[in-house]
């Protein structure tokens, strides 16, 4: 099940059985925000405010 899911872009949050998938372009994005801010979470909360504001 895990490959499968990542070959369709989403990364399982356990190896057997996962229940929680997060996104690949998401945790791209987020790598993206961590690696320009110090304080990468306020900076991914600012830019999902302003994207879906």
């Amino acid at each position: 099940l895990p490959q499968l899911l990542i070959r369709n872009g989403l990364f399982p949050a356990a190896p057997f059985q996962p229940c929680i998938v997060v996104s690949v372009e998401l945790l791209a994005f987020y790598r993206a925000l961590f690696e320009r801010s110090c304080d990468a979470i306020n900076a991914l909360a600012s830019a999902l405010h302003t994207h879906y504001n």
